[in-house]
């Protein structure tokens, strides 16, 4: 069955992976540095080439999501698309799990709460955020 998968880019996605973790829960993290005979393809300084990213896998939530560094100056897309962790409000652990995991990443300081996380008026949860990299990440309960 065909997936999709966000591909997130970063001006430091080492950093960024270790936000994640520490902030969303991520788990899963593989993270591939560019390689010294790469850094020439990627315009990037060899010296600085294994702190750099040309590929990256991780979870929140038990979805996968993809990142690498920003090359070749290719401007913050991060902030025009909303990723949507939907769940079935239905399922008792589900919601308690996103619930303590919106609530977690709501607590960071560098985290925008655009609407908190419950029930709303259409008779589904919702909850809306905004993280330190300008990435605007939506819970949905159906």
């Amino acid at each position: 069955m065909p997936s999709l998968i966000p591909y997130l880019a970063f001006n430091n996605t080492k950093e960024a992976l270790s936000y994640y973790e520490e902030v969303f829960g991520a788990e899963n993290i593989h993270r591939l540095p560019v390689g010294q005979e790469q850094a020439a393809n990627f315009g990037v300084d060899a010296a600085q080439a294994d702190n750099m990213t040309m590929h990256a896998e991780f979870e929140v939530g038990g979805l996968k999501l993809y990142a690498a560094d920003r090359f070749n100056d290719t401007g913050d897309f991060n902030r025009s698309i909303s990723l949507s962790i939907n769940f079935d409000q239905q399922n008792a652990e589900e919601v308690k799990r996103f619930d303590e995991i919106f609530s977690k990443i709501a607590e960071h300081p560098d985290t925008t709460v655009d609407m908190p996380l419950g029930k709303q008026f259409w008779g589904g949860m919702m909850g809306a955020l905004t993280d330190k990299y300008g990435v605007h990440w939506m819970f949905n309960g159906n």
